[in-house]
């Protein structure tokens, strides 16, 4: 590798540097140099950022401006898209992520049907007193799935009380010393851990709701040049729950709309011919279109 590996962790722990999991992290990361990565790592703390809440506007899946965008959201997008390797860090706050983690996570709204950082590595990182663990590794491995990255896995410690108080640090370096060599060796000869079940699972999830709402919106507006026609079989089912529904016209054209920037996405990438995960991540980005420029909402 050429080129310094850059990893960023997003930390979800407000206690930044008295935080359990953010010394689980570095202690892991210290173990991938070892072995013989050259990297370098940035860690962005939420507990000293802001990210405001998701207020449910609905503004970002119609390609529109935020109206949260004066906080730290923008920063962190930037670095997601810089670095080579994402890794989540949360300590279990009564069994899930902590609020600053869900917030960001709500405000990605958007990047949850889009894989806006496919082929990234990835891993998720927790911490817990004595339970919750897996609860919260679950939603951080099917976040990651969603950009679009290819994780690693879950790295899990118990015994990380209170903020300071990790009497099995130790023990919890030593238990992943081993992987962490696997990772850092699939990293330097540049191949792509196994995937995952729930990476198939969230492209089957995705493909179904996209070409449903391309459908729709086909079915009210008519097929968009170059994209796919919907099947014939969709469509009539279609219009027999629309019936059985008593939808409104104004109902339908809520519906054709719903998730525009998310579609567009799709449609431009030529996404909705994809059949795996794979095919679709193999496919190139297409001439003038701008990966950075849209995710940041300017490209509009």
């Amino acid at each position: 590798m050429n080129k310094k590996f850059k990893i960023l962790t997003i930390l979800g722990s407000p206690h930044e540097k008295r935080s359990n999991t953010r010394a689980f992290v570095e202690d892991f990361v210290e173990e991938l140099q070892d072995v013989g990565l050259d990297l370098e790592h940035d860690i962005i703390s939420l507990g000293r950022k802001i990210v405001k809440p998701c207020i449910g506007c609905w503004n970002c899946t119609k390609g529109n401006p935020c109206p949260l965008a004066d906080d730290d959201l923008d920063e962190i997008k930037n670095a997601m898209i810089a670095c080579d390797m994402l890794i989540l860090a949360s300590p279990v706050y009564t069994n899930q992520v902590t609020a600053q983690m869900k917030a960001l996570c709500d405000r990605l709204f958007t990047w949850c049907h889009i894989y806006p950082l496919l082929g990234k590595y990835s891993l998720s990182v927790v911490t817990t007193g004595n339970d919750g663990h897996k609860e919260t590794a679950e939603f951080l491995e099917k976040m990651l799935a969603t950009y679009g990255t290819c994780s690693f896995g879950s790295i899990l410690s118990i015994g990380g009380f209170t903020p300071g108080f990790f009497p099995w640090r130790k023990e919890s370096r030593n238990k992943y010393k081993k992987f962490a060599g696997i990772v850092a060796n699939i990293i330097l000869q540049q191949k792509m851990p196994k995937s995952r079940s729930i990476q198939r699972k969230m492209f089957r999830t995705m493909k179904n709701k996209m070409s449903g709402i391309h459908s729709v919106n086909s079915m009210v507006h008519g097929v968009t040049e170059n994209q796919p026609h919907p099947s014939k079989l969709r469509v009539s089912i279609m219009r027999f729950f629309f019936r059985k529904m008593k939808l409104t016209e104004t109902q339908l054209d809520k519906w054709a709309n719903l998730l525009s920037f998310e579609l567009a996405w799709w449609r431009d990438r030529g996404w909705l011919r994809a059949k795996s995960l794979e095919q679709l991540a193999g496919m190139p980005v297409p001439k003038g279109f701008h990966i950075k420029e849209r995710l940041l909402g300017h490209d509009k």
